[in-house]
């Protein structure tokens, strides 16, 4: 466990080494390791004794974390592939095949031991970090599929993974849809412009009205930013007070 460690943090600290400005234009990241409990080891051991104790791809984990576009993950995803020389296979994406309502891009690193890097969005660490907490109360079998018997409890934790793989999914595919249009959009007013101050005929009717049709395409991605912003504001006020709640009930179970 204490090599395993050691080369966990030998990833973070390469991670944390890199410059991640040209990805995330200045958006701050965080980069931390963590290893498995050996109780929490022990359990995945023996609910599938198939895999010997070498083939268990997270003991050594790392995880990224970003306030990040769907198509900027992907590119972090690439990044670390590329930084430790792996195979495109490497990378496994868990955000159209979420286990459990757990999303997120995962790159499997063969070092000289295997480590596991989650790539995550902010919002899908606050989901991820909410279910942990509602597994420390609810039970940890919660997080690899299997639901309670009572009916209730059945029909919460199913609650906490629709957020995840339908409220806050589609939050992402459209700031992602709504970005790249206007980056896009900004891209084809800027060559507009370009030819404008080169001599174009900025008089004629055909020049005014593309140019009004992407200023409001521009106009209208604004607005659809400002929609996703506020609606992902109350999605993650929501995972704060679940979280608060679970780990308010741990803390008096003691």
């Amino acid at each position: 466990m204490e090599y395993y460690n050691d080369v966990a943090v030998f990833v973070q600290e390469k991670l944390d080494s890199l410059d991640w400005d040209s990805l995330l234009t200045g958006r701050p990241f965080t980069v931390t390791s963590r290893l498995k409990t050996l109780d929490t080891l022990t359990q995945k051991l023996n609910r599938d004794r198939r895999y010997p104790l070498p083939a268990v791809q997270d003991i050594a984990g790392v995880r990224f974390e970003a306030e990040m576009t769907l198509d900027e993950q992907d590119a972090v995803a690439g990044a670390i592939m590329g930084m430790f020389n792996q195979d495109p296979g490497c990378i496994h994406d868990l955000r159209s095949e979420p286990h459990s309502g757990y999303r997120a891009v995962h790159v499997w690193l063969r070092l000289p031991v295997r480590v596991e890097v989650q790539v995550r969005t902010r919002i899908q660490g606050l989901w991820a970090n909410m279910y942990e907490s509602a597994a420390d109360v609810l039970g940890r079998e919660i997080r690899y599929g299997e639901l309670p018997a009572d009916a209730a409890l059945h029909a919460l934790i199913t609650t906490m993974q629709d957020i995840s793989v339908t409220k806050i999914a589609l939050l992402e595919v459209s700031r992602n849809e709504v970005i790249r249009i206007g980056a896009q959009t900004a891209a084809n007013l800027a060559i507009l412009r370009s030819l404008e101050a080169e001599g174009l005929d900025s008089s004629s009717e055909q020049f005014r009205h593309v140019l009004g049709q992407l200023e409001k395409s521009d106009l209208d991605a604004e607005a659809a930013q400002k929609g996703i912003d506020a609606e992902e504001a109350e999605v993650r006020a929501s995972l704060d007070e679940w979280k608060g709640l679970f780990d308010s009930i741990r803390e008096e179970r003691g």
